[in-house]
């Protein structure tokens, strides 16, 4: 089954019990995450808690194990409802797309995170906690080591050797993004999977694992070169091959346009980060607020966009900058105006791979689809995805990427106000539709 491939991860972390001191700048917060420890994590879908601390405010609490179907969008929710900006865990890991969703959005939303030992935050939690805005750990609450298929998880040498590539691309890219040495991935495949490696407070330091400031800008320039993989065991020994510079602009790309389908409000804070101070914006030389104020205004005329590249246009040629080229299909609609728009475009980035920045960005629209009322380009990639998942050779590497293109294909669909299948309904009766139509 695909969901349990993807929910062994490349990189685990682990904490341990000991006492709360580095909280000394968070006082009213100890007692409360003091009362978290001493609860069970949930082996459930994450579940996000406010808790009230003293003299106002509260602290928001993700427990339980993540799950592919978790939606961050709960805990955005939850911090606009409760106004909290601290966000801490208990939980045993998880799937660690989920898990780098959630740090995702912890990033846009600007929260802080902070973690103690006698609570846990074990295995793909970490990934979600590293994306906070500011991160305060204790010395040796974190740990990590290598990663192992789950038990009943049946799959090849070769295919496995493929998903590990592929999923240890999208850690290394996340790590980057979210201003974390990569090289602590090498640290963490070099400790045996039935082992723990808890870092101290300088190798959390090192590693930009804890920050005492904001990084909201904060990339860590580091060549994929400069790792050097170990090996995991999934049957038989299998080499960790880093990923290039090419993979990591393709795997941006991806993840711009999957923001630009964000609603408005996370889809501009992704962008405020995306782009370089100084960006040659469509020929034009602009500065970074330039190219926000431009696309706030597009954002605000067009609430609910679905963009997505189209799969096997992507092209990326690499030197010390990356040019990526790709068409982009595109759905968007206003409620408030009754307005739709639909087409494709060709678009080319230059993307630093030092600084995870856009440098540069043009492009040209290729195709309008006139009096368009439905998402039929993204439907039709949706399918295209399925028939690729469905029909696929069972756990292959390309299979499970083709799944996970379609979820993700689905998820933009989702936003957009489009659901598939009505209650009741067997598969082959399944199409997409408006949703509460």
């Amino acid at each position: 089954m695909p969901l349990r491939l993807v929910r062994t991860s490349i990189f685990f972390f682990g904490v341990k019990n000991d006492r709360g001191s580095v909280l000394r700048f968070y006082p009213a917060f100890l007692v409360v995450l003091m009362g978290i420890a001493s609860m069970s994590s949930a082996r459930a879908a994450v579940s996000i808690q406010r808790l009230p601390i003293d003299g106002g405010g509260s602290v928001l609490v993700v427990r339980g194990e993540f799950e592919f179907t978790d939606d961050p969008a709960a805990l955005a929710n939850e911090a606009k409802a409760s106004g909290a900006r601290v966000v801490t865990f208990d939980s045993n890991g998880g799937n660690i797309h989920a898990a780098m969703a959630f740090g995702r959005a912890i990033r846009s939303l600007g929260l802080e995170t902070i973690q103690i030992r006698s609570a846990q935050c074990a295995s793909a939690c970490a990934l979600a906690f590293v994306g906070g805005v500011t991160r305060t750990a204790e010395p040796g609450s974190i740990g990590v080591h290598q990663s192992s298929f789950s038990g009943d998880a049946q799959i090849d040498g070769q295919s496995a050797v493929a998903a590990v590539q592929a999923m240890t691309a999208d850690i290394m890219t996340y790590l980057v993004e979210m201003g974390v040495d990569p090289k602590l991935l090498q640290l963490s495949l070099s400790v045996e999977s039935s082992d723990m490696r808890y870092l101290t407070s300088s190798e959390m330091t090192q590693f930009s694992v804890t920050s005492s400031s904001s990084v909201e800008h904060q990339q860590t320039p580091a060549t994929t070169s400069e790792v050097i993989p170990a090996a995991i065991e999934p049957s038989g020994e299998a080499a960790v091959i880093a990923p290039t510079a090419r993979d990591q602009a393709l795997e941006f790309v991806t993840r711009y346009h999957e923001a630009w389908s964000w609603p408005n409000t996370r889809a501009l804070a992704f962008m405020n980060s995306a782009y370089a101070d100084a960006v040659v914006f469509y020929g034009n030389a602009v500065s970074r607020a330039d190219v926000l104020r431009e696309k706030t205004v597009f954002a605000e005329r067009w609430p609910q966009r679905a963009y997505s590249v189209k799969h096997g246009t992507e092209q990326a040629v690499c030197g010390s900058t990356c040019t990526v080229s790709a068409i982009v299909e595109w759905y968007t609609h206003s409620p408030q105006r009754a307005k739709t728009s639909s087409g494709a475009a060709e678009f080319t980035l230059t993307w630093n791979p030092a600084t995870g920045k856009i440098e540069s960005e043009t492009g040209k629209v290729l195709q309008t689809d006139k009096k368009a009322r439905e998402p039929l380009r993204i439907i039709s990639q949706w399918e295209r995805q399925n028939g690729d998942c469905r029909g696929g050779p069972g756990n292959s590497a390309e299979t499970l990427r083709a799944c996970d293109r379609r979820d993700a294909v689905g998820a933009k669909l989702d936003a957009v106000g489009w659901c598939y299948g009505r209650e009741g309904e067997y598969g082959y009766q399944m199409e997409w539709h408006v949703c509460g139509q």
